[in-house]
């Protein structure tokens, strides 16, 4: 909807962990004239990234500065067209069915009380907001340009747990600190194929893009194996890809943390300062 006005040519691909990062701070990168949009969705994998990167390319729209978010397991996970309403594709994206994409979203809905005590609210109060997001790049926070994104923003401190949830989990991180888990390989043939997809169309496009391989659970330091690093690397050129798995200063500390598995703000200004400084 808010194409034909800001022309967006610069895009954050990948899952909710995109949440954690500010588009306004990454315009400080970009050439003047960008224009960003956070294109992630919820427990997103490759198929659902390669097929968002496949839409604007095959619809003649640029691609010219790109940050494609890696989760381990999450994005190369065995099921790479999830059912559930919360990580379902849009079938203007995916090509599947437009009535079986709206059936397992009424379901859902129709399962949970408070979405309809939601809709209740609305109708009486229209004018209460009901989104997060910001309507322009589809941040999730509200930390826009009036804010000062030369420092980094407060850590999050598991803000959006409840003291008992927060105890809880204070509690799983004192079982699991120290303990690294590697992953085992996960790329297979066909996302073999994915990435060298999504590769060919950046270098068709001329992008500037960054390969960030995220931050996983805070404490547990999910690490990615290295046999899928490399074949990373070796896609998309070892300079470009970032990886933040395993025990680092990042995860070791759960104040960076908006719940257990999403960076907060913090990790993510340093993030966009270090995959733009190091190369440029």
């Amino acid at each position: 909807m808010n194409y034909p006005e800001k022309k967006y040519d610069s895009f954050i691909f990948g899952s909710s962990r995109g949440c954690g990062i500010n588009t306004y701070h990454w315009a400080k990168y970009l050439p003047e004239g960008s224009s960003q949009f956070l294109f992630q969705s919820w427990s997103e994998t490759l198929t659902g990234i390669e097929q968002k990167i496949s839409y604007i390319y095959d619809h003649g729209y640029p691609i010219k500065n790109a940050i494609v978010l890696i989760d381990i397991p999450g994005t190369f996970s065995k099921d790479q067209l999830p059912k559930r309403a919360l990580a379902i594709k849009d079938p203007n994206i995916s090509g599947q069915s437009h009535w079986i994409y709206q059936s397992i979203l009424m379901y859902d809905f129709m399962q949970k009380p408070t979405q309809w005590l939601k809709a209740v609210r609305q109708m009486i109060h229209p004018s209460l907001p009901t989104i997060n997001f910001d309507p322009v790049s589809n941040d999730w926070n509200k930390h826009n340009s009036s804010i000062d994104l030369s420092i980094p923003p407060p850590k999050d401190s598991l803000s959006n747990l409840s003291k008992r949830a927060k105890a809880d989990f204070l509690n799983e991180l004192k079982v699991k600190e120290g303990r690294i888990n590697v992953s085992d390989p996960l790329i297979d043939e066909n996302m073999k194929m994915q990435l060298k997809h999504i590769r060919e169309i950046f270098d068709t496009c001329g992008t500037d893009y960054r390969i960030v391989i995220t931050p996983g659970y805070c404490y547990s330091y999910p690490a990615v194996s290295r046999q899928d690093l490399e074949l990373l690397k070796s896609c998309f050129g070892e300079e470009r890809v970032f990886n933040y798995t395993g025990k680092n200063p990042l995860t070791s500390d759960y104040n960076n943390y908006s719940d257990p598995n999403h960076f907060g703000l913090f990790v993510g200004w340093h993030i966009i300062e270090d995959i733009y400084n190091t190369i440029n």
